[in-house]
């Protein structure tokens, strides 16, 4: 969808907890920000934008998450969000918001991003992660592109280990630790 330039304004990945939603939100994130990207869209890790990001201070990539663990994202830090985006992006390339976990959005902050969802700025990709996507209103769903991350069947898992250098019983056991 990046490389037709097809990609929508905004993506609800919803997936289990760490099942890697955030690790794919920040690679997303990496590869349309990066100044470089590899001939497979891969960021370069080297440029300005990545170093930005290496470093937690690239000034179009936005986070929101509880200011407090375990409590709700509130009406404040969503207006300040959509405050944020309708300004032009500094590197003049995307204008990216990681809102996690988007079902501890309270209602009256879910009601404000509407506006953002419905008439996004160009160049702005809002990413909402969340384990319990019915927990958010059906007006912020429906207007989501969804992707939902599968947790891998355990041979697979198993296969992908075993690649990445974990011995097999070790593989076995690990997978059954993680559940």
């Amino acid at each position: 969808a990046r490389v037709q330039g097809r990609l929508p304004h905004a993506l609800l990945i919803k997936g289990q907890n760490g099942v890697g939603k955030h690790v794919l939100a920040e690679q997303l994130a990496a590869a349309l920000l990066c100044e470089q990207v590899d001939a497979e869209g891969q960021p370069c890790g080297h440029c300005r934008s990545c170093g930005w990001l290496q470093a937690g201070t690239h000034p179009d990539l936005l986070c929101v998450a509880p200011e407090e663990a375990g409590k709700a994202i509130k009406i404040d830090q969503i207006r300040a969000l959509n405050t944020a985006l309708v300004m032009t992006s500094h590197a003049g390339r995307y204008k990216i918001a990681i809102i996690q976990p988007a079902d501890a959005m309270n209602v009256n902050a879910a009601n404000s991003l509407l506006k953002t969802l419905e008439e996004p700025a160009a160049n702005t990709l809002l990413l909402l992660l969340t384990a319990a996507p019915g927990r958010l209103p059906a007006t912020v769903r429906s207007r989501c592109q969804q992707l939902e991350i599968a947790l891998p069947d355990t041979d697979s898992a198993q296969r992908w280990l075993v690649a990445e250098g974990v011995d097999a019983d070790s593989s076995v056991r690990y997978l059954k630790l993680a559940n």
